[in-house]
């Protein structure tokens, strides 16, 4: 059965919540939001497009900033240098306060607060993309987690999860929880990528053991090797479902708000 029709059969079948919209710009309007997610125009995932590939990106509140933790692998010290602070929301702030982390909390307390409004206009927004992707003849894949590190299955509406909702779409992550592996096993459409804590450095070779990849975070140079292992650049491109399995992925410091220190364990020096 089409994909598109499969989930019109399931929005007509919603149970009534708080707030409910019947178009994009009902749903804008109700929110204050401009967009949920956005495809392939962030500075990394605007890269998959070399590659023929669409990438639709989330990004919600980090760790409990919105007042729902989202980062249950999280330290202290990947909480003060989380990617949320680095690039244009390093800079982008005016008299009203952070518009990006406003807008991003506003998302967040959104899928906590009224699941089944933000599934359904998230629904929608994975649909465009697979229209847009089809279109071009290009490959589509979804991450939920760029700036958060939430199970996917939790992205659930009518008893059905995303990646049940949408079985042919490739989805991937980066995560600190190791028993996010196990959904590899569940779903075919779910891929993962183990990132480096400064702590976990067991885990990780474990998770390399049983052939899946890890990222590593390098100050200044990605090397081309690392613990004999040939290193691939993550930062060419962000879809890690195309890399081979048990692969290292190095990753370039990016600068955030919070300065740097020599006591920061997850940056390789």
């Amino acid at each position: 059965m089409d994909i598109k029709y499969n989930v019109f059969i399931f929005i007509q079948n919603l149970k009534h919540t708080h707030m409910e919209f019947t178009t994009k710009a009902e749903a804008k309007r109700l929110t204050g939001l401009t967009y949920l997610s956005s495809i392939s125009t962030t500075v990394k995932h605007k890269k998959s497009k070399k590659y023929g590939e669409l990438t639709l990106s989330l990004y919600l509140a980090p760790a409990k900033t919105s007042g729902y933790e989202v980062c249950p692998g999280r330290t202290a010290e990947c909480t003060r240098l989380c990617l949320n602070e680095s690039g244009m929301n390093s800079m982008v702030r005016n008299d009203r306060g952070d518009m990006i982390n406003r807008s991003r909390i506003k998302k967040t307390r959104l899928f906590f607060e009224e699941r089944e409004f933000f599934m359904k206009w998230l629904i929608f927004e994975i649909n465009a993309g697979i229209t847009k992707a089809k279109k071009l003849g290009f490959r589509f894949s979804v991450r939920l987690n760029n700036t958060s590190d939430i199970n996917p299955e939790e992205f659930i509406l009518n008893g059905k999860n995303i990646l049940e909702i949408f079985p042919d779409v490739q989805f991937y992550d980066y995560t600190k929880v190791p028993a996010r592996a196990e959904l590899m096993k569940k779903y075919p459409n779910y891929d993962m990528t183990f990132s480096y804590s400064g702590y976990n450095m067991d885990q990780c070779k474990k998770m390399m053991v049983n052939k899946i990849r890890v990222a590593f975070v390098f100050k200044k140079v990605v090397p081309a090797e690392f613990m004999g292992h040939k290193v691939i650049n993550g930062d060419d491109y962000d879809m890690r479902h195309r890399d081979p399995e048990a692969a290292i992925i190095g990753l370039k410091y990016k600068r955030v708000r919070n300065k740097l220190t020599d006591d920061i364990k997850f940056v390789i020096r």
